[in-house]
């Protein structure tokens, strides 16, 4: 049976249709355009325009409500874009002068780029009218904005809208070495007041926002190919006082030359370096709920070597509210000292992603010192379209126990709007000398249907007790699953909406240890509007096992976001119902969850965001209080040009009842070439009685930091 089904596979993957793309010649220009965001340059009245910008969002179809001309030129060195965005009412366009990434919810036009032509991955290159830039790389599932990219863009508002010019050189990216060379490309712009995104080319009704096999090809020739060569020392102080025996002292005083290098081994192949790498963040994570936590607590990505690249460990089967969320997370990897890492193609077909990283998770002494190996492979091999195979490896060796991972995963694209998704992953774990390896696997099995109107998917899942990846992210062991999702888009030709739909997930669960069986639905309705409104309500009947007791967790959900002025933003998720208090003996209570935003722009330079996380927690039986968790923070951002910006940040923690201040003055000329200067501290209600802390009336500083970076970035 296994061999029958296995050609069955095999057969699957040979006879996918590679939907045909048709390739534009790029005109070439033997003056370079000024990259001014005046579009005056002779050569964008000899280009052709691309014009018929087509909506994807919130509605299909539509032309786009407002002008919009893409163009595109080359020379040697790179290419050029330049968009006109038409607007009637340019005081309206909702633009700031802000730091890199940080304008995703205003008006922008995008290039989405396949450097490869090969509809697996794309560069997404983002530009407000301010020519305020943000930027990643997007996969199948999600887009990862952690990724940064050389490029150069200036924009004008002007009485007719915006102009923008943008260039894009050729040793930021990583292509095919052919003559010409080949990209794909979607020219994309958001009106932000209108919620409307649309492109050119056109999305296709029947393939939804399946961006990556519905780019335009363009070829570029004579490019001057080059060896790509990047050094980037940097230099770094850190000095830390905390409290002991009643005063600050001195823990830490640390400066640290650390250096990375990259060598572009061919021009689709890139080999990275770091010795004695400076990982810390310049801002501080996000305070999160700690309290009556069933799952660790996830963080993202913020250390540069690992954020690039970042995308190629990911695997198919990865559904948004799966119990696996990566097969490999980075952050796993706690103090690395020594990282190396391979990614790109080897072939036209064959992606390859190598990583390794000594790691040193908790210095313990001087003399005594734990370290961990970490080593990660990742190869796919494509078919045709967005099709391929994969496997991977994850392997942590540590100081006589190891974790190791193994397993494959493959997409398979049955037409435009349908993908079968799936991953086999093994693992085996050996946490003491003296203890015997646990062995088990997961496997998930993902059927997807997108269109304009419809987004459904059917998912099977298995994950065994004793499988543990070590090295990713995995929120539970020991259960089945078999889920259904089900979402339908209307648009409403009248009224304030302009697409509402019904939507229905059903789960059923089988907790492997126990035996017993989890239900979990959820009946809603979602609704868009103008400025950027979104709304979703739930009914969510359902109930969970925990330590071997079944017990019910029915509740009613809530997400809504909405720009209620030019300068006002508002955001939130609540949750209330039956809570489950995750402690030896569980039992039922009830209780409120909820996150609210509110982001403030009253001048172009100037934003301050406030952001309120709240739990709590009642007893079902007379309703008393057994805990309330509030965190309150407070960002507040001045831009006094396009690179350099202050930055504060205050959060106050109920539960832990303590305050954090983190003060920041940053300056990035280009990613790589910047230079940071940071101080904090952290506040709690204290007081040394001579021979311990004790809850004391006055704010006592119990830590105090100062940070301080530079590094340069030099490119051949």
């Amino acid at each position: 049976m296994i061999r029958y089904i296995s050609l069955v596979i095999i057969a699957l993957f040979v006879w996918n249709n590679q939907y045909a793309q048709s390739v534009i010649p790029v005109k070439r220009t033997e003056v370079a355009p000024v990259v001014d965001g005046f579009l005056d340059d002779t050569i964008w009245k000899q280009v052709v325009p691309y014009q018929d910008f087509i909506s994807y969002t919130p509605e299909f179809g539509k032309k786009c409500e407002f002008s919009t001309t893409a163009m595109i030129t080359s020379d040697a060195t790179g290419f050029y874009v330049a968009f006109d965005c038409r607007d009637p009412e340019p005081g309206k366009l909702k633009a700031t002068i802000s730091a890199r990434d940080q304008i995703k919810k205003e008006d922008w036009v995008c290039i989405n780029l396949d450097p490869y032509f090969d509809q697996q991955s794309l560069v997404t290159l983002y530009v407000n009218p301010f020519g305020i830039q943000e930027d990643g790389r997007s996969g199948s599932n999600h887009e990862d904005t952690g990724a940064d990219y050389v490029f150069y863009s200036k924009g004008v508002i002007t009485e007719t809208g915006y102009t923008v010019e943008i260039f894009v050189p050729f040793k930021s990216l990583r292509y095919q070495k052919t003559e010409p060379v080949t990209m794909g490309f979607i020219f994309e712009r958001r009106i932000q007041r209108l919620s409307q995104q649309s492109c050119w080319p056109a999305l296709k009704a029947e393939s939804g926002m399946n961006f990556l096999t519905q780019t335009q090809g363009f070829s570029f020739t004579d490019i001057r190919h080059y060896t790509l060569v990047e050094l980037l020392p940097a230099f770094t102080y850190s000095r830390i006082k905390e409290q002991r025996e009643g005063a600050l002292l001195l823990t830490q005083n640390q400066p640290l030359v650390s250096f990375t290098g990259k060598l572009g081994i061919t021009s689709q192949l890139t080999l990275d370096m770091t010795i004695n790498p400076d990982f810390s963040q310049i801002e501080s994570d996000a305070g999160q709920i700690q309290e009556n936590q069933r799952y660790a607590l996830y963080y993202p990505e913020k250390r540069p070597f690992f954020q690039e690249g970042k995308e190629n460990f990911d695997i198919a089967g990865i559904s948004e509210y799966g119990f696996l969320q990566h097969a490999f997370h980075t952050r796993q990897i706690i103090n690395p000292l020594v990282g190396l890492k391979l990614t790109g193609k080897i072939s036209q077909r064959d992606r390859i992603a190598l990583l390794y990283s000594l790691d040193e998770p908790d210095k313990q002494t001087d003399t005594t010192r734990i370290f961990n190996n970490y080593l990660i492979g990742r190869y796919r091999h494509t078919f045709t379209g967005d099709t391929y195979l994969g496997t991977i490896l994850t392997d942590k060796e540590g100081v006589n126990n190891f974790n190791r991972m193994a397993g494959i995963d493959g997409r398979y694209r049955f037409d435009r709007s349908t993908t079968l998704e799936w991953n086999l992953l093994g693992s085996s774990t050996k946490a003491k000398p003296d203890t015997t390896a646990l062995n088990d696997w997961m496997g998930t099995l993902i059927l997807k249907k997108n269109t304009d109107r419809l987004s459904a998917s059917i998912e099977l899942f298995h994950v065994g007790t004793d499988f543990n990846p070590e090295s990713g992210y995995l929120r539970r062991a020991g259960i089945n699953k078999i889920g259904l999702n089900y979402n339908y888009s209307y648009y409403p030709k009248k009224g304030f909406f302009n697409k509402i739909g019904p939507s229905f997930f059903g789960i059923i669960n089988k907790d492997i240890p126990s035996g017993l069986t989890e239900l979990d639905f959820g009946f809603g309705v979602s609704a868009a509007g103008p400025r950027s409104t979104q709304i979703m309500a739930y009914i969510n009947p359902c109930n969970e096992v925990y330590r071997g007791q079944r017990l019910n967790t029915h509740c009613f959900l809530v997400f809504g976001g909405t720009q209620i002025l030019k300068s006002l933003r508002f955001e939130t998720e609540y949750r209330f119902g039956l809570l489950t208090r995750y402690v030896e003996n569980p039992y039922t209570g009830f209780g409120n969850t909820g996150t609210f935003s509110f982001n403030y722009q009253p001048l172009e330079k100037f934003q301050s965001d406030l952001i309120l996380t709240y739990s709590d927690f009642y007893q079902l039986t007379g309703g008393a209080q057994e805990f309330s968790y509030l965190i309150l923070r407070s960002r507040n951002t001045y831009q006094i040009n396009s690179k350099l910006f202050i930055r504060g940040i205050v959060e106050y923690n109920s539960f832990e009842k303590n305050v954090s201040t983190d003060f920041l003055i940053s300056f990035t000329y280009i990613p790589g070439t910047v230079v940071h200067l940071g101080y904090g501290s952290l506040y709690d209600r204290s007081e040394w009685n001579g021979q311990t802390y004790q809850p004391g009336t006055d704010w006592l500083e119990m830590k105090r930091g100062f940070f301080f970076k530079a590094s340069y970035l030099w490119r051949n």
